[in-house]
């Protein structure tokens, strides 16, 4: 039982808070000319503040491909600033422990992540975030690079992604997280429950960044 709760918190972390590089996942990236698909359904779900939640396709690769759509209040000057303030992720993104900056350079910054997760686990993970920003919006993408000294068994295989936002019609940014994880060895038989557990989680990503960009900027307001 102890096994099978750490597995799930690992799983779930990776999943939903540790960045990779849009390169690495399946679907690319969004352009600054390219809208983001929405169902009426889907419209329907986020116009009344939900997040939508969506499985993609992963064929010939080992790990999985999450998706989450919501509306965020606030400017992208706001969004922007929040998103790329890495050392302060351990402010608001949980089981992080601590964040070191490695390098800033222009719109890359090369960032060292501490996890702090449940039963005494620690995953350590080096990675470089990226930044693009156009007129309508901006894309934040981040790829896990090498740590030589770290051995598997303190972080994951692979792990991808990239937050995707811009203005959405007049209610304000529409937001995408885009995630992909392959964290390696999980013991038969706990791979469904594991993938299952971290999937229901993703949607957290936008919830905590919603919250972050109030606290920031308006504080009091729920």
């Amino acid at each position: 039982m102890v096994l099978l709760s750490v597995l799930l918190s690992v799983a779930t972390f990776v999943l939903l808070f540790v960045p990779g590089s849009a390169r690495a996942a399946t679907s690319p990236r969004p352009e600054s000319n390219q809208k983001i698909a929405l169902s009426p359904e889907e419209r329907a779900l986020i116009l009344k503040g939900k997040i939508v939640l969506r499985n993609l396709p992963n064929p010939g690769r080992k790990g999985r491909t999450y998706e989450a759509v919501g509306i965020l209040r606030g400017s992208l000057d706001e969004a922007f600033a929040v998103l790329t303030d890495y050392g302060c992720y351990a402010d608001y993104m949980p089981s992080v422990g601590a964040v070191r900056i490695c390098e800033a350079t222009g719109p890359s910054s090369v960032v060292e992540v501490k996890l702090h997760l449940p039963l005494g686990v620690k995953k350590q993970y080096r990675l470089r975030y990226t930044s693009t920003r156009h007129e309508s919006g901006f894309e934040v993408a981040w790829e896990k690079l090498p740590w030589p000294e770290l051995k598997p068994s303190q972080t994951v295989v692979d792990t991808s992604g990239f937050w995707s936002v811009r203005t959405f019609e007049d209610r304000g940014l529409l937001a995408v997280y885009h995630v992909y994880t392959d964290p390696g060895h999980v013991p038969l038989g706990l791979t469904k429950v594991a993938h299952g557990v971290a999937r229901s989680k993703i949607p957290d990503g936008i919830a905590k960044l919603r919250e972050r960009i109030l606290r920031v900027y308006r504080p009091g307001k729920k």
